[in-house]
Parts: C-alpha cells; sequence; structure tokens
C-alpha cells in the first residue's frame, strides 16, 4: 500500500516537471516585446497637465438657462449712483448754474464741471462731494439735500453748495477732504464761513 502511494506521488511529480519545462519552452520560443520607451524630462523642464478646465457645467436654472459657467470669466458689479428725481430736474439746473458762476468768481475756473444731484433720502446732512471712484465707476458728484432745499433759504443752499465746491477743490488739488487747514485757509479766501455749518450767504452771492 505504501509503495503504491510512493509511485503514485513518483507519477505526479514526473508530470508536473513535465509541464513545467513545456511551460519554460514555449516562454522562450515566443518573442519579447520591447520595453515602452518613455521621455525623459529634464528636471527643469515645466510639467504641463493634461487638461485644461476651461467650463464647469451647472444647473440650467442657476446659470440662466445657459448651463454654462466660462473660466476665467470674472464680472466686475459697478456701483450705481442714485439719480435726481424726475420733478427736480429745474433745480439741478439752478444748481448747475450757480456752480458755473461761483466757479468763475471764486475759484477762477479752475473746477471742473461735476452732476449736481438732488438727494431725497440726505436727512443728516446738507450737501455731500463725493470723489471718484474709477475702479467702481463712480464719478465725482455735489448731492443737496432736497429737504435742506424745502426748509431753508436759498442763500443757505448757495452757501452749501460753495462749501462741496471747496471739498471739490480740495479733491482735484490732492488735498484730503476734511475741514483742517486746506479748507479753512481756502474758505476764508473765498469768503464763506470755515466751519461746517451752515452760515450766511457765499460773498458777493
Amino acid at each position: 500500500m505504501l509503495r503504491t502511494l510512493k509511485e503514485s506521488l513518483r507519477s505526479r511529480i514526473r508530470q508536473l516537471w513535465e509541464q513545467c519545462d513545456l511551460f519554460d519552452q514555449l516562454e522562450a520560443a515566443q518573442p519579447r516585446s520591447r520595453p515602452v520607451e518613455r521621455p525623459v524630462m529634464h528636471p527643469a523642464q515645466p510639467v504641463r497637465p493634461t487638461f485644461e478646465p476651461t467650463r464647469i457645467a451647472m444647473p440650467p436654472s442657476a446659470m440662466g438657462g445657459t448651463g454654462l459657467l466660462d473660466l476665467p470669466d470674472v464680472r466686475t458689479t459697478r456701483v450705481r449712483t442714485p439719480r435726481t428725481n424726475p420733478q427736480d430736474v429745474a433745480l439741478v439746473a439752478k444748481l448747475t448754474a450757480a456752480h458755473q458762476y461761483y466757479n468763475a468768481k471764486l475759484f477762477n475756473g479752475a473746477l471742473r464741471t461735476v452732476p449736481i444731484r438732488i438727494s431725497r433720502r440726505m436727512k443728516n446732512r446738507l450737501g455731500h462731494y463725493m470723489a471718484a471712484l474709477p475702479s467702481e465707476g463712480i464719478h465725482p458728484e455735489i448731492a443737496i439735500s432736497r429737504r435742506h432745499i424745502r426748509r431753508d433759504p436759498w442763500d443757505d443752499v448757495l452757501h452749501t453748495l460753495v462749501h462741496e465746491m471747496v471739498h471739490q477743490w480740495q479733491d482735484e488739488n490732492g488735498l484730503p477732504l476734511d475741514h483742517g487747514q486746506y479748507f479753512r485757509r481756502k474758505a476764508r479766501e473765498i469768503g464763506i464761513s470755515a466751519r461746517a455749518t451752515r452760515p450766511a450767504a457765499p460773498r458777493n452771492s
């Protein structure tokens, strides 16, 4: 029994060895494929990405129906300056004419022509000069409170206009927009009060 088992085991081992030899012969007979040559990149040579994303798929409802968002498409938001009420156009015309008059009489015509706006929202100030912000699409302008025009004498409104023109003079000459020494000096020069309040009308008005 033991002898029969040994002979059977030897026979099985011999078959396995023959199969291994057969596989070795077949592998030796087949031609070997050449290895894939890979390009050698210089360390200093930049590696470019294999893709360049330019569009991102978005839901049509989120993109106004197009479903695509172009990159890099940076849209700047332009700040919208409030407009004068159509009912105040006549007042704007009067203040614009006054600006031209005082520019020639008090500032020797050195100031630029700027838009004048009547503000119906201005409650705590009589007037305001807004300096230009080109990066945000804001142009220089002078705003006068409509409440100020309705409640106070016209001479006081003209004084407020000249007050804001002094701020315009500061802006156009690269000076800080405040009520400091340059403002006070220019106010005394043209004959208005240097205080940031509403006194009498401008000189020779």
